[in-house]
């Protein structure tokens, strides 16, 4: 039997220069499949906030266009 659920406090701000700081960090050790995956994700999220709460689906938009930023510049340094 569940006796208690331990959750995160939603995300209801928007995003700062440190939030941008440390997706691009975290995005340097990761893969491409995971930026594209995370990316993905962070796309599905934010439209599943729209209509409802404008600051947690530009949140999540921000978090994918950084990871889909990271993706581009590697795949134009891979040309």
């Amino acid at each position: 039997m569940i006796i208690s659920v331990q959750t995160k406090a939603m995300i209801r701000r928007h995003a700062t220069v440190e939030d941008f700081q440390n997706w691009e960090s975290k995005a340097k050790s990761m893969t491409v499949a995971e930026l594209m995956y995370a990316a993905k994700e962070c796309r599905e999220v934010a439209s599943l906030w729209r209509g409802n709460d404008p600051m947690v689906e530009g949140f999540y938009d921000d978090q994918a266009s950084t990871y889909g930023t990271v993706l581009r510049r590697r795949q134009l340094a891979a040309l």
